[in-house]
């Protein structure tokens, strides 16, 4: 399940199956319930992304070989205007 890429979706979906209730032992109507649910689950989803993406880089970088050792990569040149109106 390393490879899976959707863990924020299934973390947002859970936040909002949790809140769902909540909005409604607060009393909230459908609609209003509903809003608060979509809200909980785009802060849940968005906070999850930022954790696996954080971690994901610092596991990249811990593997990368320094700048020091024989097979790191060399210094990339600045990428100029021209280069990216190409693409």
């Amino acid at each position: 399940m390393g490879n899976f890429r959707g863990w924020h979706i299934v973390a947002g979906a859970a936040a909002m199956a949790c809140a769902i209730p909540v909005a409604y032992a607060m009393g909230l109507n459908f609609v209003a319930a509903f809003t608060f649910a979509c809200v909980v689950f785009v802060a849940v989803a968005m906070w999850v992304e930022s954790k696996i993406a954080r971690r994901r880089s610092e596991a990249a970088r811990a593997a990368a070989p320094s700048a020091g050792e024989p097979g790191a990569p060399a210094d990339e040149t600045p990428v100029s205007a021209e280069d990216t109106a190409s693409e």
